[in-house]
């Protein structure tokens, strides 16, 4: 059985989600590995706000802002070696990485709730750094967290707020140049601040989660989308693939096992059957099975009249299931169930109007096909149908090529004896055994003896082309030494070119390797070319034949001369059977037409080529090129 092509399997869409999910991974470990090295630099920008807020006026507790520093450079240590087992680690773990990146902020808030109590509370102007932390938060980390974030950053400052308020822990307010700046006696506006920032945090955690929740919902609808595109370029090629095989392949099995490997391969399922129509019209026989036990398909014939769902896909509906439960519909339901099959859909095979027979496709997962897998197999099944049609024509052609050969060589047998005696009987009689014959007599019957001859030939070429075509024929392929072939050719024709004063050469180039072939063909082959050569060229001209080797591995046998030529018009036409130039019907009343048809065909058994060229009063060159066979071995 016929393989299809192996290509490499396509991601489906969870393959591709996970992968877009890695390089999301990836990045969150990055970033969160970014802000481990940016936070370096904050224990000395606290230092340094500090200095620079006392330069422009802005007074407040120095000491435990120092002391906010120093925990920031403690943890960011911690983190900073959390961060090198995690770098170690081969691949981004979801798990391991949102906990990092949710210590961070977590550390990170209480730090700012620190810095933001001692720099005055909800007066403080550092309090939209949460923003800051919520962005990032909701771009590196499940929305959920993102909102959780923004409600601690709301809750914890409400919390400052109310408890410096209620004077449960100690309010340390700003000071600008002298004066306070002290909202915990303006409860309103520390309300409205505090709403303001709340609204602030929500807003900025809901756009921007939305943001990303549209940017995860794209990744995966161009994962789809690719996986969409990449399946119809892989079903194109698929079609292609099978096309290319129904066109050059003309034996309907091979055709058959590479379209249902194909199939079974781009639609990922277990098997797939080809049936075909009885001419009644009452059986369907399995033509080919591609993924299916044995017993499911040997020798057995479904019978039309007892399977209502065969009888409907015949009629022009195609079926398709997901869960195969009514047993009854199959005439092999227990068939299906031994090989597991769940899901199952079939499709009529067209040719013009007419249904021949039916494509299955059998899939051991429920609800497998889609509408899409329907109109893709709807395809392809006219692919089929063009196969088995374009196999039946072959056929036929084949059968009519066989059945003409054999009237032909019929016909030419049958006639060939009475015609033998019809000139046997004409020797008799002009020899004179049955009494002298005057001039006219005579003439008359070299005529008849000539027609005869001519008949005569032209029924040994009739048997010889006919015994060419016929599979009865074995090719006796083996090495045919060039030497061999030319030596032949020189005896033939020596004399009959010395009698028309035709200087006749024939050259073997040294070290020629054998040629493959039947030693007899390649003979008849260059008699009937070196034949047409002499015959056509006029007296004192020259004819020659050349064995030489080609560069794709041919012996290159080259037959010219500079005898009246071919007409242009007459070249391609050259290799059809009873075909003659009128200029070569000038010279040669008589003759078959068959001598080029059978050179051609001797060639083709051979799996050589032929090329004529020629023009009309200068000459002719033939050239056929025949395959080699090994090197031959350097003599001593």
């Amino acid at each position: 059985m016929s393989e299809a092509p192996k290509r490499a399997t396509l991601p489906n869409v969870s393959e591709l989600i996970s992968k877009h999910k890695r390089i999301i991974l990836g990045e969150l470990k990055e970033r969160s590995l970014w802000f481990v090295t940016l936070r370096w630099w904050v224990p000395p920008s606290v230092a340094a706000g500090t200095f620079f807020a006392r330069l422009f006026g802005v007074e407040f507790s120095s000491a435990p802002i120092y002391g906010v520093a120093l925990f920031i450079l403690l943890y960011n240590v911690f983190l900073f070696m959390a961060g090198r087992a995690l770098q170690r680690e081969d691949g981004p773990d979801d798990l391991n990485i949102q906990r990092y990146t949710h210590w961070q902020v977590a550390l990170d808030y209480a730090a700012m709730f620190l810095l933001i109590h001692y720099t005055g509370g909800a007066a403080s102007p550092l309090i939209f750094f949460f923003i800051f932390h919520i962005i990032f938060a909701s771009i590196l980390l499940p929305p959920a967290s993102a909102y959780g974030f923004a409600a601690l950053a709301a809750a914890g400052m409400a919390v400052i707020a109310a408890t410096e308020y209620l004077k449960i822990i100690p309010h340390h307010a700003l000071f600008y140049n002298g004066q306070a700046i002290d909202l915990a006696e303006l409860p309103v506006h520390m309300a409205v601040e505090l709403g303001f920032f709340t609204a602030s945090v929500f807003i900025t955690a809901f756009s921007t989660t939305s943001i990303m929740r549209m940017l995860r919902k794209r990744i995966v609808d161009l994962a789809e989308l690719s996986e969409a595109v990449t399946g119809l370029n892989n079903k194109l090629n698929s079609l292609y693939a099978m096309t290319q095989a129904v066109g050059s392949i003309r034996n309907l099995g091979q055709v058959l096992d590479i379209v249902t490997a194909e199939l079974a391969r781009v639609m990922d399922v277990k098997g797939i059957s080809v049936k075909l129509l009885s001419i009644d019209r009452r059986q369907l026989r399995y033509a080919a099975v591609y993924g299916l036990p044995e017993q499911f398909h040997k020798e057995k014939v479904v019978e039309v009249e007892k399977s209502p769902i065969n009888r409907r896909i015949i009629e022009g509906e195609p079926f398709a299931t997901g869960h195969i439960t009514q047993r009854e519909m199959f005439q092999f339901g227990e068939d299906l169930d031994q090989a597991r099959i769940q899901s199952v859909l079939f499709v009529p095979l067209f040719v013009e109007d007419r249904v021949i027979g039916i494509l299955g496709a059998y899939c051991t997962k429920p609800d497998r096909f889609k509408r899409e897998d329907v109109d893709f197999f709807r395809l392809a099944a006219g692919v089929v149908a063009i196969a088995v049609d374009n196999a039946g024509s072959y056929e036929a052609i084949e059968n009519l090529a066989k059945d003409r050969a054999w009237f032909m060589m019929k016909a030419a047998h049958n006639l060939r004896a009475p015609l033998a005696a019809v000139l046997s009987i004409l020797d008799v009689v002009r020899e004179g055994y049955y009494g002298a014959l005057n001039p006219e007599q005579d003439e008359y019957l070299r005529r008849i003896d000539r027609r005869a001859r001519t008949m005569l030939d032209m029924i040994r070429e009739l048997m010889s082309l006919a015994e060419s075509k016929s599979e009865k024929r074995g090719l006796l392929r083996g090495p045919v030494a060039p030497e061999f072939i030319a030596g032949r050719i020189q005896r033939t024709f020596q004399d009959k070119a010395g009698e028309k004063r035709i200087s006749f050469t024939v050259s073997v180039a040294p070290g020629l390797p054998d040629m493959m072939g039947d030693p007899e063909l390649i003979e008849q082959m260059m008699e009937n070319l070196v034949s047409n050569a002499v015959k056509y060229t006029p007296e004192g001209g020259k004819v020659g034949v050349a064995f030489t080797q080609s560069k794709d591995n041919c012996v290159c046998i080259e037959v010219s001369d500079n005898g009246i030529g071919i007409p242009k018009p007459d070249v391609p036409r050259l290799f059809t059977e009873f075909f003659r130039s009128d200029n070569a019907k000038a010279v040669e009343e008589t003759g078959t037409g068959l001598g080029l048809a059978i050179v051609k065909e001797i060639v083709d058994q051979h799996g050589g080529r032929i090329v004529c060229e020629s023009e009309e009063g200068l000459g002719t060159i033939f050239c056929v090129y025949i395959p080699c066979g090994p090197a031959k071995e350097a003599k001593a």
